[in-house]
């Protein structure tokens, strides 16, 4: 399932500037409110990525010759609201080509319960997709190749269906004799739906996966290689590639640990290429990842320097974002605009809940955004955002704005990623660059404690 983009539309009056301003729904490349930050996000370039994954920068050619037993994961890590989904977006559709990969986007808010999830959930959801993407394009694939990997699934449910003991609870047609996409959808999503659908069920579908994880490892790659050969004699890509987005929406903290620190064992023994996201409260614990994976930081845009100086290049970018989806006309000056930019601090997602909150005091009768609704709405905002700092963090606070005006670094300290994934404080560059988040720095809380 796949959000209608075409409900987005630029906003021409001031009752249409909520849903262009909304911060949940990735937007894709091909939309007209696509903005490409690539080339603003300080050391960051994405031809990191296309160089992790083999891939030519430029063509986005896979050197597939060299890399036949090779196979890419990458965990993108970054923090909420630094855009990780739309440039996972570009991506995909800049890789997913004849000489490049086959590309199957897993958005797991859209698949799976993000309050009772585990890996075993995903990989399931991961074939579902890609048996679904296999549908679209009628791909022919040699009968036995499915059989054996349908033979082995049906195995399962079955162990399943006795485990439940529930006459009708769990049955499945097995269409042993021609498995098709079709017969693996209907398997995938009848697992799929008692995972999401019912805890008990859900508990011994991934037992009995979890039992056999061995043997479905080597099923799963089996079948991917065989596919990928049959991709590449058809020219339609050269392997088959996985993006898994949506973890940090999971519920907690233990999920996201659970499925990507717990599981890690089991995610590598899955023989494809992937790119996972990373959620933020993680990246303490990349140096275990990185034994087996490539972890690239994805920071917000910078937007000011360390002595606080203006990136201009960054603004006009920002600019872009903003006129792409609100009409320059429903603002009184463009300076009002460059100023709710550097108010966002780099952060596409911060950036549109200070235009939600700026309209909610705009006149519609006037139809018009002016300078002093922009700053009622960063008051409100900064009130609220600005409600659950403690002494403690308002102490770091001081000290990170007399690091940044001597041009000095920050330790990592357990603290810090707490303001982190609080967005009270913003991350650019490597990880290496920290600045207090500029709504933070108006409330009246950080003015009198910080200054």
């Amino acid at each position: 399932m796949s959000t209608d983009l075409s409900f987005y539309k630029k906003a021409k009056t001031l009752a249409e500037v909520d849903n262009a301003v909304r911060f949940d729904v990735p937007i894709t490349p091909d939309h007209e409110f696509y903005t490409d930050f690539s080339d603003v996000r300080g050391d960051f370039e994405d031809r990191m990525i296309y160089k992790t994954l083999n891939v030519h920068p430029k063509t986005f050619i896979f050197n597939q010759e060299a890399n036949r037993v090779n196979k890419a994961l990458l965990f993108l890590a970054g923090m909420r609201g630094s855009g990780k989904t739309s440039e996972l977006a570009k991506i995909s559709q800049k890789l997913h080509n004849k000489d490049c990969f086959f590309c199957v986007t897993c958005n797991l808010d859209d698949g799976l319960d993000l309050n009772d999830m585990e890996y075993m959930d995903i990989l399931i959801f991961q074939l579902e997709r890609l048996f679904q993407e296999f549908e679209k394009i009628n791909l022919d694939v040699d009968k036995d190749i499915l059989a054996s990997l349908f033979d082995w699934f049906s195995e399962r449910v079955k162990e399943v269906n006795k485990s439940i003991k529930k006459e009708g609870g769990f049955e499945l047609e097995v269409e042993a004799k021609s498995p098709s996409w079709f017969s693996f959808l209907g398997v995938t999503a009848k697992l799929k739906s008692n995972i999401t659908g019912n805890k008990e069920n859900a508990e011994k579908i991934r037992t009995t996966f979890r039992s056999n994880f061995t043997e479905f490892s080597l099923k799963i790659n089996e079948f991917i290689e065989a596919v990928n050969i049959v991709l590449r004699k058809q020219t339609i890509a050269k392997e088959i590639m996985f993006v898994v987005d949506g973890l940090e929406k999971t519920a907690t903290t233990d999920i996201r640990k659970k499925i990507i620190i717990d599981e890690a064992d089991r995610i590598r023994q899955i023989k494809v290429n992937t790119i996972f996201t990373l959620p933020i409260e993680l990246m303490p614990m990349a140096q275990k990842l990185t034994q087996f994976c490539t972890v690239v930081s994805f920071p917000f845009v910078k937007i000011r320097e360390k002595d606080s100086a203006i990136v201009e290049e960054a603004i006009k970018r920002f600019e872009e974002f903003v006129y792409r989806r609100i009409d320059a006309s429903l603002f009184d000056k463009p300076e009002t605009v460059r100023k709710a930019i550097l108010y966002g601090g780099g952060s596409p997602r911060e950036l549109l809940r200070i235009l939600e909150y700026t309209n909610m005091y705009a006149d519609e009768d006037v139809n018009k955004i002016f300078a002093k609704d922009l700053d009622r709405g960063i008051q409100k905002l900064a009130a609220q955002t600005s409600q659950y700092v403690s002494a403690e963090d308002l102490a770091l606070l001081k000290i990170l704005k007399e690091a940044n005006a001597k041009g000095q670094y920050i330790p990592f300290d357990e603290k810090w990623q707490d303001l982190l994934e609080k967005l009270i404080v913003l991350e650019y560059n490597d990880g290496t660059y920290k600045r207090v988040n500029p709504v933070i720095e108006e409330s009246p809380l950080y003015k009198q404690h910080v200054g």
